[in-house]
């Protein structure tokens, strides 16, 4: 539960926004409603209370005031500090952010400007949370995608279930945790495969709900459905990871979004064409030409989950010589034509 303390010397400010809607559609909070006027008490209150959120309203030629609340964003930093003013200059602004308090709002304020601002704290202790409760399981997760899948659906379960409880079954705090959880789990693939990047459409990973909420099974449907997106790109191309063509795969997945020859690798990784087509061949058992197509078909399943990028955008950014060209190549590869694959994706992620 959040604790939400008010502070207005004239109490005008702060009256509007105790009546938002906001506060009794999440019942995470438990409000303060007597406001505080005095700067001698407020010191107190906030301590006696252990207040999570402050929200203040400072006068902008009232400088005792604006001394204070900076005063009590260095001394009492557990508590997130919002401040309203009519103030717009980016002096005050900027004197008050340097202080440490958690963000910024003119008068008037509307309220979903206030709600975006509340669920930014939550998005901050959501971070934590993930490091210091769910780091085990997160890695475990990782792991296991990473030693060619098979256990997804149990450890998604667990990591959800472990953020229900702890957050007491709150919707929004457990959608804002997940969140947190699943960019922290993608980020981290990334950062030991980078190469992966280029096979996941982030937006599954990194994406905000905003304020449109799922339920537990529908967050543990989703998340197994990219992770196991990210364990079946992780095992195809897992052979890259070995030492003697890791350089020339690579290569190959970094420059995939331009036109890539065989002599372009040669020149790129410094080595002759021909050993290339030796050695990729003898190690992998697949054609090098043919791994480049596989890679840049692969790549193109990606790009077309953007909506606002068209088939023939996607045909020039992976360089093929014209959109009929690609599409010739997706058919073979995926058995569809890329607009019939652009629908198939709508059924697939709408459900």
């Amino acid at each position: 539960m959040q604790r939400v303390s008010f502070f207005d010397r004239k109490k005008t400010d702060v009256k509007e926004i105790i009546s938002f809607s906001f506060w009794e559609r999440n019942t995470d909070f438990i409000l303060d409603r007597e406001i505080i006027t005095s700067l001698s008490e407020l010191q107190e209150r906030l301590k006696e209370y252990s207040t999570d959120v402050l929200i203040a309203a400072c006068d902008i030629a009232d400088e005792p005031c604006a001394e204070k609340l900076c005063e009590l964003a260095k001394k009492i930093p557990r508590t997130k500090i919002i401040i309203l003013s009519r103030d717009a200059s980016y002096k005050t602004v900027r004197r008050f952010f340097k202080s440490g308090v958690f963000d910024y709002i003119t008068i008037p304020v509307e309220e979903k400007n206030l709600e975006e601002t509340i669920l930014g704290i939550y998005e901050d202790k959501g971070a934590e949370y993930v490091v210091n409760n769910l780091k085990l399981r997160a890695d475990a997760l990782i792991d296991n995608i990473f030693l060619g899948g098979g256990q997804e659906d149990f450890i998604i379960t667990g990591i959800i279930s472990q953020i229900y409880q702890d957050w007491n079954n709150d919707p929004v705090n457990c959608q804002l945790v997940s969140d947190k959880a699943k960019n922290y789990i993608y980020e981290t693939m990334i950062e030991r495969k980078p190469w992966l990047e280029k096979f996941l459409f982030k937006d599954d990973f990194t994406g905000h709900f905003g304020f449109s909420l799922k339920d537990r099974n529908e967050l543990i449907k989703n998340w197994s459905l990219n992770f196991k997106e990210a364990s079946a790109m992780v095992t195809k191309y897992q052979m890259i990871d070995d030492k003697l063509v890791y350089k020339i795969g690579k290569y190959a997945v970094v420059h995939v979004d331009e036109r890539l020859s065989l002599d372009d690798v040669s020149k790129g990784v410094f080595l002759n064409s021909s050993y290339i087509s030796h050695i990729f061949k003898k190690v992998t058992g697949m054609n090098f030409t043919d791994f480049m197509t596989e890679v840049k078909i692969d790549r193109a399943k990606v790009l077309l989950r953007d909506p606002k990028i068209r088939i023939n955008e996607v045909a020039y950014i992976l360089g093929f010589a014209n959109q009929e060209y690609f599409s010739k190549n997706f058919k073979r590869k995926t058995g569809m034509t890329p607009s019939l694959y652009k629908k198939f994706l709508t059924e697939k992620y709408s459900g």
